[in-house]
């Protein structure tokens, strides 16, 4: 998961935690990063780093794709012409 959504809500159920005193804060602090993970895994996110890497993939796969088409493209030509 994305680790600056991460500290964010770590931020956040510890800001929370210390509206209780002691164990009680501990505890609910447990719970709501169990529930903020658990809807966060459901969501399907990527981090911004995987979306990137993704991104750079899918751009050398369109060029690579292109320069096929170019070549196909000579190569009909060249077989319509024998």
């Amino acid at each position: 998961m994305n680790t600056s959504v991460d500290k964010m809500f770590e931020r956040l159920s510890e800001a929370i935690a210390a509206l209780l005193p002691g164990q009680a804060g501990e505890e609910l602090k447990k719970n709501i990063e169990s529930l903020i993970q658990g809807h966060l895994e459901q969501m399907n996110l990527v981090s911004r780093e995987e979306l990137e890497v993704q991104q750079k993939i899918l751009k050398r796969s369109q060029q690579k794709l292109a320069e096929l088409e170019e070549k196909l493209e000579v190569l009909e030509k060249s077989t319509k012409s024998h």
